[in-house]
């Protein structure tokens, strides 16, 4: 079959993930045991598809969208092979699974944090290094919408892993867990808002209780506020003026970027790595101090 990556699930997502490698002039096999799924993955480029994954199929790496409280679970099956493994966020929905693989020593497992990858969040993060606005003061983001297409685990397992890792991007570190409120329906949790961070707060609100789809990053700044208003704009808002500025004063400059699909970003560092290239943004040790993070958030929400 020659040179093939293999994809575990092909659900909502991983068809975006098969459409974009396809895009990259992959060959890539399919694993999902959804009949209706294989076929659209054969509509869609896949080399071939199989129900199980077949004892004598070894591909060049694999990458895994399968529900999120089945990546253990997938992630053992997959580790014999020995080929690195590029896996959709969360690692796992458990944090002694999470902590369980750092014992395999394996220094090859990925997490695919699409949004390090997103050019707006690049250029925030240039943004804190340059210091062309200050110091950074406030890190606050909002990933709010009405409810998800996915219910094996709870919206704050789905959606808090993004903003987490995005303030690491930010400050250059994992901000310390403070504090957390959580929002529940009939036991399930539905959003959480947390603070995080000592020097520099944090505040990251979740939620599948609003109307409208949000997707906001703001950064405080000593001398101005930069602000990414959603995943689909090509523009970053500038504010420059500092806390005692009268609001006439306020500069207002619309940044631009290019608009690149994050994405396709990420998958195409996972095929430069295998070809030899430097390894994706989030390793493996970075996806399970995610999971940590999850864990003490849910326990300060719940003592």
């Amino acid at each position: 079959m020659g040179k093939v990556l293999g994809l575990i699930g092909c659900g909502i997502w991983g068809r975006n993930i098969l459409r974009d490698l396809i895009q990259l002039g992959q060959n890539v096999a399919v694993i999902d045991p959804s009949e209706a799924n294989r076929q659209e993955a054969l509509g869609l480029g896949a080399q071939a598809t199989w129900a199980e994954k077949p004892a004598d199929f070894t591909p060049s790496g694999w990458i895994i969208s399968t529900p999120a409280i089945t990546h253990f679970e997938v992630i053992q099956q997959v580790l014999p092979d020995g080929v690195p493994i590029f896996i959709e966020k969360p690692l796992t929905c458990d944090r002694s699974q999470a902590e369980a693989l750092l014992d395999t020593g394996r220094e090859d497992i990925f997490v695919m944090h699409n949004w390090r990858y997103h050019p707006g969040i690049l250029m925030l993060a240039d943004l804190v290094k340059s210091k062309e606005l200050g110091d950074l003061k406030f890190y606050k983001s909002n990933r709010c919408n009405w409810t998800s297409p996915r219910s094996d685990v709870d919206s704050v397992w789905t959606l808090i892993p993004h903003d987490i890792t995005i303030a690491r991007a930010m400050l250059g570190y994992f901000p310390k867990p403070k504090a957390a409120v959580v929002e529940k329906y009939e036991g399930v949790e539905r959003g959480m808002t947390a603070l995080m961070g000592d020097d520099i707060p944090c505040v990251l609100e979740v939620s599948n209780r609003y109307a409208d789809k949000r997707r906001e990053v703001r950064l405080h700044f000593s001398e101005g506020v930069a602000v990414l208003k959603d995943e689909k704009v090509d523009y970053l808002e500038i504010y420059r003026g500092n806390d005692r500025s009268k609001p006439e004063e306020l500069i207002l400059e619309k940044r631009e970027f290019s608009k690149v699909s994050p994405l396709l970003s990420e998958l195409s560092a996972f095929i430069k790595f295998l070809e030899g290239g430097d390894q994706p943004i989030s390793d493996l040790e970075e996806g399970v101090r995610v999971i940590q993070i999850i864990d003490e958030l849910k326990k300060l929400a719940n003592t």
